[in-house]
């Protein structure tokens, strides 16, 4: 008698302990997550990965062809099915790793959201930049994946499991200065609790077309910093995000503002926007 009671105690303990693991687990894949990739060449580069609860998972950018093989070890993990891709402009340290995975047969992309102008406005406005524009544009018309391709509007949505996606910023071809990172798409991400705005390389002009053309909607909880942190969007955007976090996608030479001869060695205009001069309550946020 006294065996079976141990004997029953020990199967309630191991029915107890069994039922709060499963319900941990629940617990941690009840949650959205977003990764930060870190550059794997020596680069600056972006890259996001964002999980939704119900496991579908998005691609922002990517990184260098350096960084291919790191992006494709979380896209492996997802049965090498990606669901969303959002490309924020036609810069390789940003859609490198896109251009290397986009045409692989064993890789599934059901959805690729880009804004690009036609390869001659690359050739006319930035010819240094534009071999890789018109492999980024042969790409997305590649028979794989032509279809998944699509040209966002401003202020359209996008609707992903819990997430609500909104484009606030499309290519700029009036702009012909700092081209290519004028032409970042601007993308917000509404949990419905959180709100995370990515800004790609979003610069001085495009921060005032934001800021005439989407001044209510630009208040988010997290943003990217534009340009890797370095000369990007302006203060003033910044002072209307007013975000609590913000994720760095800058590599340590960069943050450092190292030349190579030691820290504050590069001569960039605004870098890290002076701090944004403590006028925002920041965190720099690296994941690996």
């Amino acid at each position: 008698m006294k065996n079976k009671k141990i004997f029953i105690i020990i199967t309630i303990l191991i029915f107890l302990i069994s039922a709060f693991i499963i319900f941990k687990k629940v617990q941690e894949n009840n949650k959205i997550t977003i990764t930060q990739l870190s550059p794997k060449g020596s680069r600056q580069m972006m890259g996001y990965i964002i999980k939704t609860k119900k496991g579908k998972l998005i691609v922002i950018d990517g990184g260098t062809t350096s960084d291919t093989q790191n992006l494709m070890n979380y896209i492996s993990q997802n049965e090498n099915n990606v669901d969303y891709w959002f490309i924020t402009h036609a810069h390789d340290d940003h859609a490198g790793a896109f251009t290397q995975i986009a045409t692989n047969e064993n890789v599934k992309i059901n959805n690729i959201y880009i804004s690009l102008n036609d390869y001659e406005w690359y050739q006319k406005n930035e010819p240094q930049r534009a071999e890789f524009s018109k492999l980024l544009i042969d790409t997305i018309n590649n028979e794989k994946i032509g279809k998944q391709v699509k040209f966002p509007k401003v202020n359209e949505k996008i609707q992903i499991d819990e997430l609500q996606v909104e484009i606030l910023g499309i290519k700029n071809p009036e702009i012909t200065t700092n081209v290519g990172n004028e032409q970042s798409m601007v993308i917000k991400f509404d949990t419905g609790e959180t709100t995370v705005l990515i800004l790609g390389d979003t610069g001085k002009q495009s921060s005032k077309k934001l800021l005439e053309k989407q001044k209510e909607k630009l208040k988010s909880d997290i943003v990217q910093m534009s340009h890797h942190g370095q000369d990007g969007a302006t203060k003033e955007l910044y002072e209307q995000i007013q975000p609590k976090i913000c994720l760095w996608p800058t590599p340590q030479w960069l943050w450092n503002n190292d030349a190579g001869e030691g820290e504050n060695t590069r001569t960039l205009e605004n870098f890290r926007n002076k701090r944004m001069d403590e006028t925002i309550k920041s965190k720099r946020k690296l994941y690996s």
